[in-house]
């Protein structure tokens, strides 16, 4: 979700397409074929594919820890096709007990040497190593302005919904583009942060995402919204965007429920209500003080359960009260791309929250409330 600086700064090419006509979209949801919407990750899931022409991959890992700090670390890999690939860093290390907030967006050389199974990477300042059973990612960054290391272990499993893919413009053959989208749910995290010259010691529970957009981000959709929960009992993920109106400007959302370290239910029929809105005077944008948050769906279906699955429901409302940043993407890009993506994007923003919030998990008759850290993400893309 942070690579916006990455995607905006690679897909600087013509817009085309953008009549009158609405295109098809193949959800996620849509390639299911089982009737269920939680899909096991196979063995090349996370394998980095670096596909042609416009493209976006990404990896990201998201770290809550005892301490109620929050971080994240980003390797983004961009190819237009035309140019050399960019490759680069984002990371956020946010403390409010050291009352430290640092961001850093570095960009690399193209360096990006895969391992034999394309599962693992080196970069010039980024390592990502995993493990030959899949349950454990090595994250090392070694820079001037910023130093990590890092394992992230899986928690139970990983999925994908149906293909893992949106399809924009018609099926898998006629598509004109994708989203791509791989899940860990829940992992635990430990390791160390080096920012800014000061030693962070890091405990927790992540989230880790591994994403391709297939296409230009600004045809794609028109805001993103993402969140990641983690209490004692409970880890909640959520992401959805709204497609752009040459797509029919729908809602497309996946999101997950991890209960005492199990996950128990994926879901697509969530949403996201964005409350109390107020104007944002410096970027004119309508920026809600609440955001209500609600999944439903069932549970897994288990092989070899004769059980049938039970009703699953979550709501949580975040009363959104500590921004940890907005982030103005075109100052974060260099000034000849921002002249070139200022006529086809209308002043993207991305608001970052990390807020106290509880959750009301409601399984078949059983219901869980339960209380924990939730990130949030609001990305404002364009106007398409």
């Amino acid at each position: 979700m942070a690579s916006w600086f990455s995607q905006l700064s690679s897909t600087v090419s013509n817009v085309t397409g953008l009549g009158g006509q609405v295109e098809a979209v193949r959800t996620y949801a849509d390639t299911v074929t089982d009737g269920q919407y939680f899909g096991k990750l196979e063995e090349h899931d996370l394998d980095w594919t670096l596909a042609d022409g416009s493209s976006t991959e990404n990896q990201v890992f998201y770290v809550t820890t005892k301490s109620g700090a929050f971080a994240f670390v980003q390797l983004i890999h961009s190819n237009i096709g035309i140019w050399n690939p960019t490759v680069s860093i984002t990371c956020r290390f946010y403390d409010p007990n050291s009352k430290t907030n640092a961001f850093k967006n570095i960009n690399m050389s193209s360096k990006f040497e895969l391992s034999e199974d394309r599962r693992s990477v080196k970069t010039d300042h980024f390592n990502i190593t995993l493990d030959p059973t899949q349950t454990t990612y090595k994250i090392e960054i070694t820079h001037p302005e910023l130093v990590v290391s890092m394992d992230f272990t899986r928690v139970d499993r990983g999925f994908k919904v149906g293909e893992g893919k949106t399809y924009l413009g018609g099926d898998q053959a006629s598509a004109a583009g994708f989203v791509s989208h791989k899940f860990w749910p829940k992992a635990i995290a430990k390791g160390t942060f080096i920012v800014d010259k000061v030693l962070h010691e890091v405990e927790g529970d992540g989230t880790f995402i591994h994403a391709i957009q297939g296409m230009q981000p600004q045809l794609i959709a028109s805001n993103w919204n993402f969140c990641t929960f983690h209490s004692q009992e409970a880890s909640l993920s959520m992401m959805q965007f709204q497609t752009t109106k040459q797509y029919g400007a729908i809602n497309i959302n996946q999101g997950s429920i991890v209960l005492n370290g199990k996950l128990i239910s994926v879901s697509v029929e969530n949403h996201v209500e964005l409350l109390d809105l107020a104007k944002d005077e410096e970027t004119e944008y309508d920026i809600p003080q609440k955001i209500k948050l609600t999944w439903k769906g069932k549970t897994i279906k288990e092989e070899g359960d004769e059980e049938p699955a039970k009703d699953v429901h979550v709501e949580m409302v975040v009363t959104v009260k500590n921004l940890v940043d907005k982030i103005d993407v075109l100052n974060e890009i260099p000034w000849f791309l921002k002249k070139l993506v200022q006529t086809f994007v209308v002043k993207p923003y991305i608001y970052q929250w990390l807020d106290t919030a509880s959750a009301e998990i409601t399984v078949g008759d059983e219901k869980v409330v339960t209380e924990g850290k939730c990130f949030q993400e609001l990305v404002f893309v364009s106007q398409f």
